[in-house]
């Protein structure tokens, strides 16, 4: 494909699958350590919540970031924060310091610096490959990270099993490590060009303007909150389920949690080759409703191969989801504004920490199997309530 031979994009995808591998690595470990250490579904969920809370709170700014800053530059800053921490959390577990506040701590300050990541890495991405590639190249990128949705999982829970927390973070930071030296090598380090005389709250404004008389663009951001609210924040209960319904191991673990990524990256391969333009807004809309009810069913199965099933099936539709909604985002925005766009897409992922909160207390409270269960019937009604009142997102994507 000819955006893989472009080299900046080339490198800015690899830098997206290094941060995947370290994310989703992290995630698991952090889970399976969490509930070893407190036996609490809700603490677990709590860490998720941490990383989420800064994408909420400040989302929108990392869309100014992405317009006012040289985008190299701020990328190198996230991964250098990002292998520090890593680094010193690694540190602390060597020396048998490492406590469930720590873990809290840096999950914060990981999404208080990813924040910036989306917006600014997405942004360029679609520039460098032009709106007629966008699609494209966001489903390549929605390809690597469900790559890394398979890899991280799997060396996360092998990791944890055999050397525990050092090893797992140990591995991070070198990854994080790896990713400044591709940004190093980026040759065009793009630089936004807005109007140098706006204020940022003046800037946020006239975003949240432009959103206003913009429908499709609403409802876009409406169906990324129910996903993120109702649907994305069960993945964290799946060592939970892993351990305490299916009794699996720390490295079964890790391969049942897997199983999302293997289809989710059967998805985006497909997605990137077959998707045409104007199916971008229902396989968006249709991806969510499938991912639900797929939550239904791993929270109510019992057997382990019926659970990798049904993740499996869920990662096929959350690559429907993921892979349209910056494409979508960037082709319904207006040129002078994808980058704030883009900053509020990141707010609304952000209100995953209100599912987080929501699906850890009812964990506690139910379990973890009947709380995923009620998040899903209440995303459902959610999704049906946004198809009724924005039609647009079951129409076709015009051609830009």
């Amino acid at each position: 494909m000819t955006l893989v031979r472009d080299g900046d994009f080339r490198n800015l995808w690899i830098v997206g699958a290094i941060g995947g591998v370290s994310r989703w690595l992290e995630m698991l470990v952090i889970g399976i350590y969490v509930f070893d250490q407190t036996g609490s579904p809700f603490l677990v969920a709590s860490m998720l919540l941490l990383r989420m809370l800064p994408m909420g709170l400040f989302g929108a700014f990392g869309g100014i970031v992405a317009e006012r800053f040289d985008r190299r530059r701020v990328l190198i800053a996230v991964m250098v924060t990002m292998m520090l921490l890593a680094g010193g959390q690694a540190a602390l577990s060597a020396a048998g310091m490492l406590e469930v506040w720590h873990v809290g701590v840096g999950a914060f300050i990981a999404g208080l610096v990813w924040v910036t990541d989306f917006p600014v890495r997405r942004t360029l991405m679609g520039e460098i490959a032009g709106a007629e590639r966008t699609g494209a190249a966001m489903s390549l990128d929605i390809m690597s990270s469900s790559g890394t949705r398979m890899l991280g999982p799997v060396l996360g829970g092998a990791l944890y099993a055999d050397v525990g927390m050092f090893g797992a973070f140990a591995l991070t930071a070198i990854g994080y490590a790896c990713a400044v030296a591709m940004l190093l090598r980026l040759r065009r380090p793009e630089r936004a060009q807005p109007s140098v005389h706006e204020g940022t709250i003046a800037t946020l404004r006239a975003g949240f303007a432009e959103l206003r008389g913009n429908r499709t663009l609403v409802g876009i951001f409406v169906v990324t909150i129910i996903f993120n609210i109702w649907a994305f924040p069960f993945t964290s209960m799946i060592p939970v389920i892993g351990k305490d319904v299916l009794l699996l191991e720390p490295d079964a673990v890790g391969l049942l949690a897997s199983a999302e990524g293997v289809g989710a990256f059967l998805g985006a391969v497909g997605l990137a080759v077959l998707a045409a333009a104007a199916w971008y807004r229902r396989l968006y809309f249709y991806g969510v409703a499938l991912y639900l009810a797929i939550v239904l069913v791993f929270a109510l199965s019992e057997t382990v191969w019926l659970s990798f099933l049904s993740l499996v099936i869920g990662g096929l539709a959350s690559a429907a989801f993921a892979s349209m909604q910056s494409a979508l985002v960037l082709l319904n925005a207006s040129a002078a504004s994808k980058g704030r766009m883009m900053g509020v897409l990141s707010m609304c992922i952000g209100t995953g920490l209100i599912g987080f909160l929501h699906l850890g207390l009812m964990a506690d409270w139910l379990g973890a199997s009947t709380a995923c269960v009620v998040i899903a019937l209440e995303g459902l009604v959610a999704l049906a309530i946004s198809g009724w009142l924005w039609p647009e997102l079951l129409r076709a994507q015009p051609r830009s």
